[in-house]
């Protein structure tokens, strides 16, 4: 079953980040999350209701790629998931890696 729009189009690229972060799916990304004491699909949901399903799992897994990668704060977070963003290319990123900073700390 689909998560979310596009979801046969992008699934196999999330897969891909995901598996460099030792994680499954999608779906083991909410229940890393849940494991910690909170639910970022629902968080979203309890805020908007009338959200996409995109933005709900988006924030599923940027959470637990960042619960992987050791951060501690929400700004760390926000740094590890924009240069990974920024260095992807054809989903919006300017398309050039940046030095240091990409690799998975697991």
């Amino acid at each position: 079953m689909a998560l979310f729009e596009s979801y046969e189009r992008r699934i196999d690229k999330i897969n891909g980040v995901l598996a460099q972060y030792g994680i499954g799916s999608v779906e083991e990304c909410r229940e890393i999350c849940k494991a910690k004491g909170f639910d970022p699909y629902e968080i979203v949901k309890g805020i908007q209701p009338i959200c996409f399903e995109n933005a709900c799992w988006a924030y599923t897994v940027g959470a637990a790629i960042a619960l992987k990668s050791g951060v501690k704060t929400a700004a760390e977070a926000a740094r590890i998931l924009h240069r990974r963003l920024r260095g992807r290319g054809s989903e919006g990123g300017s398309g050039s890696r940046q030095s240091g900073g990409h690799a998975p700390q697991r």
